[in-house]
């Protein structure tokens, strides 16, 4: 049975600016605390970033399944700890205080192991959601999110 999971943070930056660093693998550095460097291993159907892509952050992998910049990026594990699906979905939605970022997530998890899973994944999903709300308030010049042609 799958578990289902949501975190949200604010930022006071543009849905636009935060999008671009949820979708451009080279940026995952600058926000996403991961020790090794990602990468876009596969280019998507109809834009290179977009539907299809593939991204890797050893051991993880992903495809992007969902793109309607600036409001929508989901999508699926291909490998990676614990192998199991994983579906998530961002949606950024302007807010009074700037943009509402809203990570939602489902997982098949192991038997019995529902409380555990759930938690372990919010406790993922928010810490990911505060990461990109923070660095997109304060993006640097030299960050890739800040390249050309990223959307």
């Amino acid at each position: 049975m799958p578990h289902e999971v949501e975190a949200t943070a604010t930022s006071r930056a543009e849905p636009e600016v935060i999008f671009k660093h949820l979708c451009l693998a080279e940026a995952w550095g600058e926000w996403g605390g991961f020790w090794i460097r990602a990468t876009r291993e596969a280019d998507g159907t109809e834009h290179r970033n977009g539907v299809g892509a593939v991204r890797t952050v050893p051991p993880w992998r992903e495809e992007v399944v969902a793109w309607d910049p600036p409001r929508h990026y989901g999508y699926v594990a291909l490998a990676g700890p614990p192998r199991r699906r994983v579906r998530a979905d961002v949606t950024l939605e302007p807010c009074p205080t700037g943009t509402l970022i809203r990570w939602r997530g489902e997982i098949d998890g192991f038997p019995g192991s529902g409380p555990f899973t759930r938690a372990a994944l919010r406790r993922r999903f928010g810490s990911y959601a505060r990461r990109v709300a923070w660095h997109s308030e304060r993006c640097e010049p030299g960050c890739p999110a800040r390249l050309p042609g990223v959307l």
